[in-house]
């Protein structure tokens, strides 16, 4: 058998070959790395969850007090990263307290755009900026800037709602979310306990991301080696098959 030179990429029938396996390998990578998010956001809430249920569980936890944060922020941070500190440990408990209810979460939205909407007070506005917030498919930064600019407010005290909205769409429009927003993200980042991600190049972190994905510590809470294996697998028939239909007879 030839082995194939650079030159041979002008080959129509390989070109279109290295074509569609380059877009498998791209859209199975896109579908790892954006399970992150709903893995991240799952994660977070359950968290939040045992660390609320352990807080309610009687006197005899109640010696930690106010130090339960610390103590358990000192222990998963030296093992998991500053994804876990004391900070974002608050929040995932705010987090659980806000949305008790795991199955009413928008699972469109990022672990970000949930930390924005913990930020609001009023439990029908934050109720309302989350539907909102999946249904027009805002970013976490135009999440961001509705609430920094009480859009949810203006809109109920505006007897022009339609000019509300325009002015609104206006200033976002240059906001839509991107799928790779994420890899950019310091917060999910942090959460993966990737090191030194501000110094890598996307494609670098890109990679890393997945390495991550795969690494022992992570299959707790991430899809294990053997479903994305068996998920690229069927990939790869797909595009096979697709291949074989596609050549003369």
């Amino acid at each position: 058998m030839t082995t194939p030179t650079p030159n041979d990429t002008h080959d129509p029938h390989l070109a279109s070959l290295l074509g569609n396996l380059g877009k498998l390998i791209h859209q199975a990578r896109q579908k790892v790395l954006r399970a992150v998010d709903t893995v991240q956001v799952q994660t977070c809430w359950q968290i939040g969850r045992h660390i609320v249920e352990f807080e309610q569980n009687g006197a005899r936890r109640a010696k930690y007090g106010k130090e339960l944060l610390s103590t358990l922020a000192k222990v998963l941070t030296a093992e998991f990263g500053k994804g876990f500190d004391a900070s974002n440990l608050r929040y995932m408990r705010l987090f659980y307290q806000a949305f008790p209810i795991r199955d009413a979460l928008r699972h469109e939205l990022s672990w970000t755009h949930y930390r924005h909407l913990l930020r609001v007070d009023n439990d029908s506005a934050r109720l309302w900026y989350m539907n909102e917030s999946a249904t027009q498919n805002w970013s976490s930064r135009a999440l961001e800037r509705q609430i920094n600019t009480l859009y949810y407010e203006r809109l109920l005290a505006s007897r022009d709602r339609g000019s509300v909205k325009q002015e609104a769409a206006t200033h976002i429009q240059n906001m839509k979310a991107s799928p790779r927003d994420f890899i950019r993200d310091p917060v999910v980042l942090e959460f993966l306990g990737l090191p030194n991600a501000g110094k890598l190049q996307e494609s670098e972190i890109e990679q890393a991301l997945i390495e991550q994905l795969l690494a022992s510590k992570y299959k707790l809470v991430l899809p294990s080696e053997e479903e994305l294996r068996d998920a690229l697998d069927r990939e790869r028939a797909a595009l096979e098959e697709r291949l074989t239909n596609q050549q003369p007879r």
